[in-house]
């Protein structure tokens, strides 16, 4: 039997997941895996409901110390109120075998050679709310315009002129390359580091929005 849980290799969140009605559209949320140790993971991950939802990868690797994104989407279905929906996923993880097999063979068939003892489990049980999300009215027309202005702030256009003095910055003229030629090799790496960490925070942050953006507008529908 593959075990249930173990935090020891990897922690996957959300605990439970949560969508509201109504169910006429698609809803999308994210599972993120982390990776606590020093070692690189596989995964996969499986739900008792295929037909009704989408996982966008379905199957991948994380970096050790580092964290890998799931996204999940509800396809749009007739809501019956009478029906108990017992929908979850599992998410599956492993840690990467011998380069031999890693380089060629898929990440699908290496968790199909694996022992299923071996396999490391975390349930996320799927929770449908019959009702929408209720916030109040008040509180809505108070974090609208920030919402809106957040989401601008993120969507914005890299300057053109920030490329151009990054560029500089990390492709120093000849002439200097000899005063500081250690410095620069120093100071490149970590530019690019944090140029990059940046990207993905606001890349994060722009589903985030789009999704609490989505929510906000089916409660206005609803209330409609």
């Amino acid at each position: 039997m593959t075990r249930e849980s173990n935090s020891e290799l990897f922690s996957v969140s959300p605990k439970n997941m949560v969508f509201y009605a109504p169910y006429d559209r698609t809803q999308k949320r994210i599972i993120t895996i982390l990776n606590p140790t020093m070692q690189k993971l596989l995964f996969k991950i499986l739900t008792n409901a295929p037909w009704q939802y989408n996982a966008i990868p379905k199957c991948g690797c994380v970096e050790p110390y580092d964290i890998s994104e799931i996204l999940i989407s509800l396809n749009g279905f007739q809501f019956n109120h009478a029906e108990k929906y017992c929908h979850r996923f599992c998410v599956q993880c492993i840690p990467v075998p011998p380069a031999k097999l890693f380089d060629t063979q898929s990440i699908l068939c290496l968790f199909k050679r694996v022992r299923r003892g071996m396999i490391h489990n975390v349930r996320v049980p799927v929770e449908l709310k019959p009702k929408p999300l209720d916030i109040p009215q008040d509180e809505l027309d108070s974090i609208l315009q920030y919402d809106v202005q957040k989401l601008l702030w993120h969507m914005r256009p890299i300057d053109a002129d920030y490329l151009e003095q990054l560029k500089q910055v990390t492709m120093p003229a000849k002439g200097r390359k000899k005063r500081c030629g250690w410095k620069c090799m120093l100071v490149t790496p970590l530019i690019l580091i944090w140029t990059g960490l940046a990207v993905a925070y606001i890349h994060h942050q722009q589903v985030e929005d789009f999704q609490f953006l989505e929510l906000k507008a089916d409660n206005q529908n609803c209330e409609e």
